[in-house]
């Protein structure tokens, strides 16, 4: 922070610096300190000019390194004349050197920035010095600087100047609109240095100005201005000075005076930081009672920037202000319309995202496209867009101590909020993904802050709205808008936040223990019809719409894919059938990995699951869904149906269905028939595909491995099915595909302590063997030499096939 008032005028220069942003980060660090010769190369071009444009580059040069420079008579000889050509550039140098001005300046000189930063540091070493002899020359150069003669022949007072030149900027004679870093600095240091009735008008003046300008950068200069004066007042204990602010911003003030409000705001704001800093700078403990204040013109504020069916002007800056600048006054006290205003700010003018996409999708023109991606550029370097995380940490902490009515109003708002933001990014996805990917990387870029306060302040809710030991009382409903809320935006998520892991954590196990919550959840999640349909917008007419490359829809639905496993258990078995069966089949075979899997461990889950109230219900409808099951899942196997998707879903099915289920036995066959298929592709005649065998990662090895795993897990009753259709299918192998799967049977049979099905497979695996020794031997004879002994052969193989 800058120094505070009544310090040498080179710290008038050092305001300016601090207000030179329109942010509220630190001022930058000064540059290295500069060669001499660089400073006198630049002195050396402002002497004997070659050039207006080498003039201009010796004064930024001068400029630059300001804080280094040690003016004389000489140089300010040298800047003088180019006041009014570089105002903002001469006068921060000249500014250093008050002392040194001429007894005169060009009557000509217009009323500009530089002008009342000067004026600020004449006033500024009459208050450091007050030394008699300056005052002549002070005299003549704020004569001047203010255009005129003060009242009460005070002409030689800079405070007078300045108070004329802003009665003049609110009569409309002199223009407000460049009401700089440069101009607040010195009307700052004016305030300093005036006494308490100058001050009362000049401050009442600058609120009144400030307003005019309509200007959000004045408004945050202003806050970080009145920060550093009260500072000053702080450390000199000019309380009374303080006190004077807190009456000119009051509530009564602002209606007596119809001010414009973001000015108050901002002023009572920087208070408040005011406040903060000096409590731990100086070690100060403040009475609460001297926060109230400046709190009630906040509040006053923004319940004006609330109000519905009412007209009030500038309500967007006013919101603006209201919520930056509660980002610099630490704790304040929880208030329904600040909080309110904060939220609106929030999503309407900080993260303005659904209307700036809305404003894209409906229209195709490219200029429109282009007109959008600059309003992104620009919003992406503005201060709401870089304050949305801090602004997120005041929504919170407001809502934290928010009373239950005004928590449901803000908590509304963003679901809703989530949920636009849903439908217009896949609507600008769709219609701009391969043909403008440079303006969805502007967009993605704000869309992923939006990810980010959505889920910071989901966090929060989580805390108060479904814990059970909470004051508040729990709130089940609660945890479904959140993950509704958290599913519209899983495009967007491409960090495993700490508070997201949290919120959903919490959600999902509110889901589990809540069959209402569950149930709402299902009923949450878009119909077949919605999710195969394109957007219901008119931009979208006439475009060809492909539902499975809906990239922002796709993540939607694999989020809830990923969630619906959790509750599956209280899900009533005519809400599966009715919303669940077709949307999970439907994602069977799509094209994201991640979904297919997804959705595999759904069918996984549902399979597994049970319940008491409708169990002969859930056990048809599983049956039912298991026969479509499998063939939707074989018909994309191999290619997208992942096989381990496959497998976990085929043990679910055996292990869970009744025993002796058709569903099993479809199962089992259509797994032996597939084997068949892809046995033929992979061309089982070629002896170097069973060299290979044991380390092959061909897909018939892989549904063969299943088969045989299927051996220890089917019931009893399906067990004798499967052992037959092994055993045929054994049996149509040439001799080498025979006996490395023989092999493989052994060793699975060896491995088992299934006491109950193991004296089987060995009495079985010894006839297929047998089978298999005489399918070769009668390969290798004689069709007409021995054709009774094959007859014979043929006889005893039938009767082994029949026991088998």
């Amino acid at each position: 922070m800058a120094t505070p008032p009544h310090l040498p005028p080179a710290a008038v220069v050092a305001l300016a610096d601090l207000l030179e942003s329109d942010t509220f980060a630190s001022p930058p660090p000064p540059p290295p300190p500069p060669a001499p010769s660089t400073i006198l190369s630049a002195w050396s071009h402002v002497r004997n000019p070659s050039s207006p444009t080498t003039t201009l580059a010796a004064l930024e040069t001068l400029y630059l390194h300001r804080r280094s420079l040690r003016l004389s008579s000489a140089h300010l000889s040298l800047l003088l004349p180019l006041l009014p050509l570089h105002p903002r550039l001469v006068s921060p140098l000249l500014a250093t050197s008050p002392h040194l001005l001429p007894s005169s300046l060009p009557a000509s000189l217009p009323v500009s920035p530089g002008n009342l930063l000067l004026l600020g540091a004449l006033a500024s070493a009459r208050g450091a010095k007050n030394l008699s002899s300056n005052a002549n020359s002070a005299s003549t150069t704020t004569e001047n600087l203010g255009h005129g003669e003060s009242d009460n022949g005070r002409d030689g007072d800079p405070v007078v100047a300045v108070t004329r030149i802003l009665d003049n900027m609110e009569q409309g004679s002199e223009s407000c609109h460049d009401l700089d870093h440069l101009a607040l600095a010195g009307i700052g240091y004016v305030l300093a240095c005036a006494d308490e009735l100058q001050f009362r008008k000049i401050l009442g003046s600058l609120v009144r100005v400030c307003g005019r300008t309509r200007n959000l950068s004045v408004g945050v200069r202003l806050l970080k201005l009145v920060e550093w004066l009260l500072l000053g007042f702080i450390e000199l204990r000019k309380m009374h000075k303080v006190q004077v602010l807190f009456e000119i911003i009051s509530p009564e003030m602002c209606e007596r005076q119809d001010y414009v409000l973001f000015p108050a705001v901002m002023a009572a704001c920087g208070a408040l930081r005011a406040f903060r800093v000096a409590s731990v700078r100086y070690r100060l403990d403040f009475d609460p009672r001297l926060k109230e204040a400046p709190e009630k013109t906040i509040q006053f504020a923004a319940d004006k920037a609330v109000l519905e069916g009412k007209y009030v002007a500038d309500k967007r800056i006013l919101r603006q202000c209201v919520a930056l600048g509660l980002t610099q006054c630490g704790q304040v006290t929880s208030h329904e319309s600040v909080l309110r205003c904060v939220c609106m700010a929030l999503l309407e003018e900080l993260l303005p995202l659904p209307d700036l996409l809305k404003m894209l999708v409906q229209s195709l023109d490219g200029n429109s496209a282009e007109v959008v991606k600059n309003q992104f550029k620009r919003h992406l370097d503005s201060i709401l867009f870089k304050e949305a995380g801090p602004v997120t940490g005041v929504l919170c902490n407001q809502y934290s101590f928010a009373s239950d009515k005004a928590k449901t109003f803000v908590e509304t708002c963003l679901w809703e909020y989530a949920q636009a933001l849903y439908c217009h990014l896949r609507a600008a996805v769709l219609l701009h993904q391969g043909k403008r990917d440079d303006l969805l990387t502007e967009i993605e870029k704000v869309a992923e802050a939006a990810f980010f306060m959505v889920v910071v302040f989901a966090a929060e809710v989580t805390k108060h709205r479904l814990n059970a030991k909470s004051s508040e009382g729990f709130h089940p409903e609660v945890a479904v808008r959140i993950l509704v809320a958290f599913s519209c935006l899983e495009h967007l998520r491409r960090l495993r936040l700490p508070e997201y892991t949290e919120a959903v954590r919490r959600a999902v196990l509110v889901n589990q223990e809540n069959a209402a919550a569950s149930v709402l959840f299902i009923e949450s999640i878009p119909s077949y019809t919605e999710l195969t349909s394109k957007p219901d917008l008119l931009s979208l007419d006439g475009t060809r719409y492909t539902w499975y490359r809906d990239e922002v829809q796709t993540s939607r639905i694999l989020f809830y894919l990923r969630v619906i496993p959790t509750c599956i258990n209280l899900i009533p078995t005519h809400i599966i059938r009715d919303k669940l069966a077709s949307i999970m089949f439907l994602y069977i075979q799509h094209s994201n990995e991640k979904v297919t899997r997804a959705s595999h461990s759904v069918v996984v889950s549902f399979l597994s699951s049970g319940n008491d109230t409708d169990q002969d219900d859930r056990i048809a409808l599983k049956e039912q869904l298991a026969f479509y099951y499998i063939k939707r899942t074989l018909e994309a196997y191999p290619g997208v149906t992942p096989f381990e998707g496959l497998a976990s879903g085929v043990a679910a099915l055996a292990r869970h269905l009744p025993a002796g289920s058709p569903a099993i036995l479809f199962c089992i066959h259509s797994l032996v028939v597939k084997a068949k298929d892809l046995c033929h592709d992979s061309k089982v005649q070629d002896k170097s595909l069973w060299r290979s065998w044991e380390g092959s990662t061909e897909p018939c090895k892989k549904i063969l491995d299943l088969l045989l795993r299927l051996i220890f897990v089917v019931d009893i009753q399906s067990f004798p099915y499967l052992l037959k259709e092994l055993a045929e299918f054994v049996s149509l192998l040439p001799k080498e595909g025979q006996d490395v799967l023989l092999d493989d049977m052994h060793a699975h049979v060896a491995e088992s302590d299934d006491v109950t099905r193991k004296p089987v497979l060995v009495s079985w695996l010894q006839s297929l063997s047998y089978i298999s020794s005489q399918a070769a031997r009668r390969e290798s004879l004689d069709k007409d030499a021995n054709a009774c002994s094959v007859r014979t052969d043929e006889l005893s193989l039938n009767r082994t096939m029949a026991r088998l």
